[in-house]
């Protein structure tokens, strides 16, 4: 297990000294009021990440303009200077667990540099420079400019947006840089000397026409004495293929953005901060290869706000993963931003009620069916509040369906999450807060027998195979069969059912070398719009499916399995063959419906929780109903 020596090594930052080497990057939680007040939730789930030990906390993109503002509700509101009043609430909730209390300026517009006067330069820059001084009245430490990912402040470095011709246009290195020398120096007359600046910038915008590595460094450095961190990322917001590189799904490689961080602290004199899908692993791994100074993380943060409290004594095994599901950033944040959730943390945005798990007044034996997602989660919560959980898992082992959704070479981080929370229940029954009933097929007797307080179900659920002829054949099989091994494909494969979990093992035959076409009675765009995947995850893995050469027949029905192949019916009653080997389905789920109406009537006190709860569940919803069954026992 790693010590963490770089991790803690604390850092000097203008007059200030930094505890260790962990930030916690900008996010919107959307927690504030409509019109961007500080609410007893945002500071709870603030304070959240300083009270688990970072070493920075960064409050997330903050409009510095009543324009933007009117455009971005929820987020913490610079431009009202009322908003004073509850930033004080919010750094004194940081600084007294001992972070450094930090805050993103931004501005978003749509219009392009050119279409500013001169005067409206002056003012934007004037916006800054009062958002910044309403921060240091506050009480933040530091404030970070936000000049990457397309925003308007980048936008004048790029030639790509910047088409004007004075002095803040792209004549000459010196015009591109103007701009931003202008704001800068102007935010730091209005925080004065002992407050920070951090600098946020793409070290490469990926896009063909937009800046690059080379000219970002040459930026950075013309600007470096006028900062004390810069925070490398990357991408262009208003490139939608490069967002994935902004926030990483899944499919992402970790620590994603680490070598423009190293380029930056080649060639800088001042800190250099990395963000993009780090663990406290690779942190730590990043600044032992001196590739960066600190290291910013928010989802990791949310998934488990101790996580750095966990390295620093020695727990670092317990730390709760994040998938990177990117539910958290929601799908539609500006045109109708919801309260932050979490998948694997269901305290997450709700923390205000949920911050401190009581313990209950009188513990009770729960009895819990089943050891998936919900079950384990229900158990770990229960166990936590004083109670005394018994689980009865028909197989020889704990993860439930978490194996299938775990089992595509795709899914590293959902195989993470089932590592962890099969550990840490496992750990949990070692100190004897939890019993374990493996090989138990839980019948009406059993439980009568255990007598229990309360009961949760949580059977989970089995595939779904509808009657089709054919479908019984050697040559059809399961999607979770082959993910997991059981099961092998030929090299022409027909995929029926092009969600996300068919679409995942697809993309995963064919770079695998398999030929590989998905079929589906509805669109694509049908598909995607109904489905529970965020909008980032199921476009990234489109990209990745597109790339992979998929073939994609929609808007048919599966009529029978031949030799040859699978017969689809198309609208219009023709049917066409789709020759393969293997027809491979990926068709849902359906509750366990005969075990839940057997166990229903045994306890007053039930509950029926996760996939045999519902037709359309998954591991957010079986996560929360776990969280909350436990919660409320």
């Amino acid at each position: 297990m790693k010590t963490f020596e770089h991790v803690f090594e604390p850092m000097q930052l203008r007059r200030m000294t930094v505890r260790n080497r962990i930030e916690v990057s900008p996010a919107e939680p959307f927690l504030c009021t409509k019109d961007g007040l500080i609410t007893p939730e945002f500071i709870a789930f603030t304070a959240a990440f300083a009270k688990g030990g970072a070493g920075i906390v960064t409050v997330g993109d903050s409009p510095v303009t009543q324009a933007y503002a009117d455009e971005n509700h929820y987020v913490v509101n610079l431009a009202d200077p009322f908003v004073v009043h509850g930033l004080v609430q919010l750094t004194e909730a940081i600084h007294r667990y001992g972070a450094i209390a930090s805050i993103e300026l931004n501005l978003r517009d749509e219009r392009l540099p050119h279409e500013y006067s001169k005067e409206e330069l002056k003012q934007v820059i004037a916006d800054f420079a009062k958002a910044a001084e309403q921060c240091r009245k506050g009480g933040f430490d530091m404030v970070l400019v936000h000049g990457g990912h397309g925003h308007s402040v980048a936008q004048f470095f790029s030639p790509y947006f910047n088409k004007r011709t004075d002095e803040y246009g792209c004549g000459s290195f010196e015009d591109r840089c103007r701009f931003a020398r202008e704001l800068l120096d102007a935010v730091r007359e209005a925080i004065g000397p002992d407050m920070a600046i951090e600098y946020r910038i793409s070290g490469d915008e990926l896009n063909p026409e937009g800046v690059h590595l080379d000219e970002a460094l040459a930026f950075a450095e013309y600007i470096q004495d006028q900062i004390d961190m810069i925070h490398v990322s990357a991408g262009n917001l208003y490139d939608v293929s490069t967002i994935a590189y902004q926030i990483q799904p899944t499919y992402i490689r970790h620590a994603t953005n680490v070598h423009l961080a190293a380029a930056f602290k080649e060639r800088l004199h001042i800190p250099v901060t990395t963000v993009g899908s780090f663990t406290m692993d690779l942190a730590e791994d990043a600044l032992a290869e001196g590739k960066a100074d600190m290291v910013a993380m928010i989802r990791s943060f949310v998934a488990d706000p101790d996580m750095v409290n966990k390295a620093r004594s020695g727990r670092a095994d317990e730390i709760r993963p994040c998938i990177r599901c990117c539910i958290c950033t929601g799908d539609d944040p500006h045109g109708c931003p919801k309260p932050l959730r979490c998948t694997v943390n269901a305290v997450a945005g709700r923390n205000l009620e949920f911050g401190k798990i009581e313990r209950a007044e009188r513990p009770k034996k729960v009895v819990i069916v089943g050891g998936g997602a919900a079950g384990l989660e229900a158990a770990r919560r229960l166990a936590e509040r004083g109670h005394r959980p018994v689980i009865l898992e028909r197989e020889d082992h704990l993860g439930g369906t978490l194996l299938d959704a775990a089992a595509c070479s795709l899914k590293e981080d959902v195989r993470s999450y089932l590592n962890w929370s099969v550990h840490m229940t496992e750990k949990l029954a070692a100190a004897g807060l939890i019993e374990i009933r493996l090989n138990t097929a839980a019948t009406r007797d059993l439980v009568e027998a255990l007598a229990p307080d309360a009961l949760i179900i949580a059977v989970g659920s089995d595939p779904f195979v509808p009657p089709v002829p054919g479908f019984d054949r050697e040559n059809v099989v399961l999607a979770t069969a082959v993910d997991r091994g059981f099961a092998e494909a030929g090299h022409t494969v027909v995929l029926v059912g092009a969600g996300l979990t068919g679409t995942e093992t697809a993309v995963a035959l064919a770079q695998e070398g398999h030929d590989v076409t998905l079929v589906d009675m509805l669109t694509i765009e049908q598909i995607d719009s109904k489905g529970q995947a965020s909008g980032l995850v199921m476009g990234t893995l489109r990209g990745m499916q597109a790339q992979a050469g998929i073939r994609t027949v929609t808007g048919v029905a599966a009529n029978a399995v031949t030799d040859e192949g699978l017969e689809v019916k198309h609208p219009d009653g023709t049917i066409q063959l789709i020759p393969c080997d293997t027809v491979i389905l990926s068709m849902g789920v359906r509750p366990r419906q005969k075990t839940v109406d057997e166990l229903k009537g045994i306890v007053a006190d039930t509950r029926i929780i996760g996939d045999c709860a519902t037709r359309a569940g998954n591991i957010t919803s079986a996560v929360r109903d776990g969280f909350f069954a436990a919660m409320d026992i």
